[in-house]
């Protein structure tokens, strides 16, 4: 049965159903499959003559991100940037005539700074804004990396969905509809987990599985390797099955009908991360926490949010989190879409203890305006303001940014 969605609503392009089946798609807006589908251009014929013959599509994409700060802390850089590029694809294999389908879904990355600090390592403790966050950690110096190599079942009709293999746990933990770092915010406060819960890294192994419920009541749940690292993925043979630092998630969610998952939906989630990994901020502690996430569309193109979560241990920056904000899409043109949301976050306590503070609030709103230029190009300006942030000796700063994605 067809889906029919608002002639405007930018999610008709990005977001929802890459098929027309009536089936459960349990990727976030950034898994392969919907970054596929975002590209609402006509394949060239050999592409669409590939996908008809061979049930193989692709992607490649180049992403810039620039910032510059009017108040970084004293001594610190003010301006950071860096570039991304990805090549990303899948094949389905089994299950083509039931709609069961099965197959390979991949994304390999080159991470790469243009200034000294990368915006990943501009925003936070060191020689940048000294604020206890993260703007644009997906643009670090990373080098290459692998982010997806796995494989997607889908079963019950589409009702239920597994991956298993080298995964992005964002992919699927505590999503909506503008969590993606490449086209939605860019700061990590609106983003997956709000900064309050404790993420491992991308392209670790795992398994993950969603499942309808009933038409409205969904499960998602997955465990991955903590100590998994996405530029030397192999290794997690090793890490994963001898050292067992496991980070596990269940979500129970609301939404209303299967093709809104990500859009019409409340969720909670619960999470917990094993101590004695990379991602400990301080000590060996593990850390665990709850999210909760809301949206819903109140008109074809207005779709308020409210997000937040709580948390304990070592491996979350935020022991409290709370976001509200709100997405505007088809503005302008049904491709373009704009976001505005504000956040307050309590700074993880042992990072005050570790580094001497007092009890640290800060305050974090971001604009951004997603805008397609034509069948290629996407730019999207961004200003955002920090108030008290946390290591640095300077009471606010703003932060301009522009971010540029180039995609066939």
């Amino acid at each position: 049965m067809k889906v029919t969605v608002p002639k405007l609503s930018f999610i008709a392009l990005s977001l929802v159903m890459a098929s027309s089946v009536n089936a459960a798609n349990f990727g976030s807006p950034d898994t392969v499959d919907n970054t596929i589908a975002e590209n609402a251009r006509e394949k060239r014929s050999w592409r669409e003559s590939l996908a008809e013959e061979h049930n193989v599509t692709f992607g490649l994409d180049y992403q810039f991100l620039g910032l510059t700060a009017s108040d970084p802390q004293s001594g610190g850089e003010d301006t950071a940037s860096a570039g991304v590029a990805r090549f990303y694809g899948s094949w389905n294999l089994i299950g083509l005539e039931s709609g069961n389908t099965g197959g390979l879904v991949w994304k390999v990355e080159h991470r790469h700074a243009y200034s000294d600090l990368s915006p990943k390592e501009f925003s936070f403790i060191g020689n940048g804004l000294g604020y206890a966050g993260m703007i644009g950690p997906a643009y670090s110096d990373q080098g290459a990396r692998l982010t997806n190599l796995y494989w997607k079942q889908k079963l019950n009709d589409g009702k239920t969905s597994f991956m298993v293999g080298f995964l992005d746990t964002t992919d699927y933990v505590d999503a909506y509809a503008l969590a993606s770092p490449w086209t939605g915010f860019t700061n990590l406060a609106f983003s997956t987990g709000g900064g309050s819960i404790g993420l491992p890294d991308d392209g670790i192994l795992g398994l993950a599985v969603g499942h309808m419920l009933s038409d409205n009541f969904y499960i998602i749940a997955g465990v991955a390797d903590g100590k998994g690292r996405s530029d030397e993925p192999f290794d997690g043979f090793d890490t994963l099955f001898n050292d067992h630092k496991l980070f596990t998630t269940f979500e129970l969610g609301w939404t209303a009908s299967q093709d809104q998952i990500y859009t019409d939906n409340v969720h909670l989630t619960a999470w917990h991360l094993d101590g004695d990994t990379q991602h400990n901020l301080t000590n060996k502690d593990s850390g665990q926490g709850i999210n909760f996430s809301a949206s819903y569309f109140a008109t074809e193109q207005l779709m308020p949010f409210v997000r937040g979560g709580f948390s304990e241990g070592d491996v979350a920056l935020y022991d409290r989190s709370l976001t509200v904000g709100i997405g505007y899409f088809g503005l302008g043109k049904p491709t373009n879409n704009l976001g505005f949301a504000v956040n307050w976050s309590h700074v993880n306590d042992n990072l005050e203890h570790a580094y001497g503070l007092d009890d640290s609030e800060q305050f974090t709103a971001e604009l951004y305006y997603n805008m397609q230029l034509n069948d290629y190009i996407q730019i999207t300006p961004d200003i955002q303001y920090i108030k008290d942030p946390a290591f640095s000796n300077k009471s606010s700063t703003w932060v301009l940014g522009l971010r540029a994605r180039i995609f066939i």
